[in-house]
């Protein structure tokens, strides 16, 4: 048990024993005062009220009076219907730096899913093209996902499904075979090319629907693996997987499998047949269908008329794919909300074959640019690279003007964590509920909630800890009793409930938030408490402190994807 929660059960201790009658509150009902100068922790009445007929405010008044100091408890202090507990700056001060300096990268860490396995499906991107700031919002928050419910204990699996065999592959494929000497294209200019000939594709299509015949042959030559088409459909596959392979492991995603669509059509169309003879899945039209009408979810569309396969047949056999190789207890899809109608037919279909496990949909809301909503068919996106290139020069342009004594290879580190930083960071700190509008200038800034904003007060914090002397014994914190210490001693004791409501809710957003807030509430701390000119204990015991706040955002930073420097 934490620090938070031993205190919060010395709360909870204190109301039951003050209030007596059998009454046993829970730590739900804990509430965080609106204005932390009004206390730590807040027990609202009303419940308390109702069940004794009396009025809240009296009855909180009453329970105040009740309660003196002890343990981690400093004063209680009614407020209206309210009563508001402080934490005892020495006692509950010193247990939290003790707990940070023993457990250091596992702080804030719980078991709470020790034996429970997870799957997270996310990175789920398409052969055949390139990657866009549009794709970097899956794979953040897919990966925070990951490590969030990891540090709870969860078995977590981790894997994309890579969509090889779409529409779109087609119309790549049928652009490119026309071409004369597309298999002689240099390296390093493939994927340019791809992105070329996808546009290319839409455009010719745009003019000519007709010619959209000849697209729906070439997709059935590819389902089917016949016909000349499928040379070339492996051969610019190949490219397309080295491309994605690479952007995964330069954005550190840590991916146990890889599905691919290509791999799951016989056993699509097994699983359709099935569920023909079952009943599930009907004729309408020409096209195979799962009348989901009683769910109020329409129809789930399998097979077209033309008899090609859409996504959602395919996610059945995916599903099933992933049962038999993990039978994992959930499976999490990171998908953006446009899918979210689809999700839903897809999880319906799911229980009427009878597959039991536990679904979520994590959705999130799209990106865009300032000019408006991005398109890979049109040729309107900013690819991966060019934001990367774009946001490594100006954080570099940034950093050689401040350390012009510095070597190549320092800058290039630094530079490097200060451009991912503040690319990772502006995707997660909104919630994945929220569009968000891009802005590089932004997201690179050194002020306001910002991942290069976060890692400056790391290193600053790092800068004084260097002229600090050493520590001696175990930290204490007689002489943290100001307010601003205070706050930071209680913001760091947060970390391990925010780590876990982050991960339940899966909202990265509430762990970025809590980071830059905490890094808010040093700087006020710093602003106002000096660290290193004071007498010896209070050094001592201040130099704890900056040493939690580091250790706590460093692990927080982590679990977001980000990787902090020594200096900036």
């Amino acid at each position: 048990m934490y620090v938070i929660q031993q205190a919060k059960q010395d709360i909870l201790q204190a109301i039951k024993k003050a209030v007596g009658h059998g009454f046993v509150p829970v730590i739900e009902e804990l509430q965080s005062p609106p204005d932390p100068a009004m206390g730590d922790v807040a027990f609202p009445c009303f419940e308390l009220g109702k069940k004794l007929k009396r009025n809240p405010a009296e009855i909180a008044t009453e329970i105040a009076v009740k309660i003196g100091p002890k343990g981690h408890i400093a004063s209680a202090k009614a407020h209206g219907p309210y009563v508001n507990f402080v934490l005892a700056d020495a006692e509950f001060g010193k247990a939290i730096l003790e707990e940070v300096s023993e457990m250091r990268d596992t702080f804030g860490t719980s078991d709470v899913g020790k034996e429970k396995r997870v799957m997270v499906e996310f990175a789920n991107l398409n052969s055949h093209k390139d990657v866009h700031v549009g794709h970097l919002r899956n794979l953040f928050v897919g990966q925070a996902a990951v490590n969030l419910l990891k540090a709870c204990g969860y078995d977590v699996i981790p894997v994309a499904y890579i969509n090889d065999l779409g529409l779109h592959v087609a119309q790549s494929v049928w652009a490119i075979a026309a071409k004369e000497d597309w298999d002689k294209t240099p390296k390093d200019k493939r994927i340019d090319f791809l992105r070329e000939v996808y546009v290319e594709a839409n455009q010719a299509l745009e003019v000519n629907p007709s010619l959209k015949e000849q697209v729906t042959e070439v997709f059935k030559h590819l389902e089917n693996q016949k016909g000349s088409e499928v040379a070339v459909w492996k051969v610019t596959r190949k490219w397309s997987l080295d491309y994605l392979k690479q952007v995964y492991d330069e954005l550190g995603l840590t991916l146990d499998h890889w599905y691919f669509e290509s791999q799951l059509i016989k056993k699509t169309k097994k699983i359709i047949d099935g569920l023909i003879k079952d009943g599930v899945v009907v004729q309408s039209q020409g096209a195979w269908i799962v009348d989901l009408e009683n769910e109020k979810l329409g129809v789930n569309l399998l097979i077209k008329s033309d008899g090609t396969l859409l996504y959602n047949a395919k996610d059945l056999a995916l599903a099933l794919e992933k049962e038999k190789d993990y039978h994992s207890a959930r499976s999490i899809y990171v998908v953006d909300a446009r899918q979210s109608h689809a999700l839903q037919q897809l999880f319906a279909t799911l229980k009427r074959m009878k597959f039991e496990r536990e679904l979520t949909h994590l959705s999130y809301e799209f990106v865009t640019l300032s000019d408006g909503a991005m398109a890979a068919r049109k040729g309107n996106v900013v690819r991966y690279e060019t934001l990367r290139d774009e946001m490594i020069e100006k954080a570099r342009q940034e950093t050689q003007s401040r350390h012009t004594d510095w070597t190549k290879e320092h800058t290039k580190e630094v530079v490097r964590a200060i451009a991912f930083a503040g690319m990772r960071f502006s995707m997660l700190k909104q919630d994945v509920g929220k569009k968000i509008v891009f802005d590089l200038d932004e997201s690179l800034s050194f002020d306001g909630c910002t991942g290069p904003y976060l890692l400056y007060t790391v290193a600053r914090i790092q800068s004084i800890l260097k002229k600090a002397p050493k520590m001696k014994g175990k930290p204490s914190a007689k002489t943290l009793d100001d307010r601003h210490s205070h706050a930071l001693v209680f913001a760091i004791a947060q970390f391990p409930e925010v780590l876990f409501r982050s991960s339940q809710e899966l909202q990265p957003a509430i762990l970025a938030q809590y980071l830059f807030n905490l890094a808010k509430s040093f700087s006020h701390f710093y602003e106002h408490v000096p660290v290193l000119q004071a007498r010896e204990d209070q050094i001592q015991e201040r130099v704890a402190l900056l040493r939690a706040v580091s250790q706590v955002l460093r692990n927080g930073l982590a679990l977001l994807g980000i990787e902090t420097v020594e200096e900036m």
